[in-house]
């Protein structure tokens, strides 16, 4: 059940603009992605308190706004562990925006990600040469922007472009350092247990 659960960016940003959150949607998305892509993981009182930290709210998150956060953080693990690549990142929709408005959320999104990764202090000494270029590209993301030379067409194909490329790279960290060792203790108790029922 938990796998078909998605939140709809308005709604979630409707959420933020209500509690007066200084902090972007797609970047709190960005700066969890980087967070349990480090393979750290959070309490809920935890995650709550970076949320509210993240996001610059003048007071402590109200109860159905914990109870969302809860459920964010829940969603964007799955989405992350999920075998069927369908994480997505949290930007908003091209009807409820205008292009440029996409590419600072993708900005956003990008710069939490480096944050994230930073914050969870799990990652240290050198690393590999495919998760460094991740983040050169990441770093790089996170400082585009639209030019008045940009078409719209051709701005549109490179964003999603850069969604797509930088949707890649988020799962390519995080399989990196979250190596699926607890699943496999799982399936070989499962199967030392069968024939012992028979």
């Amino acid at each position: 059940m938990q796998q078909n659960i998605s939140i709809p960016f308005h709604q979630f940003a409707n959420a933020m603009v209500t509690i007066g959150a200084l902090g972007s949607p797609s970047g709190l998305h960005g700066w969890l992605t980087g967070y349990l892509s480090t393979g750290a993981r959070l309490t809920d009182a935890q995650w709550q308190t970076e949320a509210e930290n993240y996001l610059e709210t003048p007071e402590a998150l109200p109860k159905p706004v914990q109870s969302l956060m809860t459920l964010f953080y829940g969603w964007v693990l799955k989405g992350l562990e999920n075998e069927s690549m369908n994480f997505t990142l949290f930007l908003p929709e091209s009807d409820d925006c205008e292009l440029s408005q996409q590419v600072d959320a993708l900005a956003q999104w990008s710069k939490g990600f480096l944050d994230g990764f930073g914050a969870s202090g799990k990652v240290t000494g050198k690393l590999n040469d495919e998760t460094r270029e991740v983040l050169q590209h990441f770093d790089a993301f996170s400082q585009v922007e639209l030019t008045a030379d940009d078409s719209p067409e051709d701005s549109e194909d490179l964003l999603q472009e850069l969604v797509e490329h930088a949707k890649v790279a988020a799962l390519t960290v995080f399989l990196a350092f979250n190596e699926p060792d607890v699943a496999e203790p799982k399936i070989i108790d499962e199967d030392q247990q069968k024939p012992q029922l028979h």
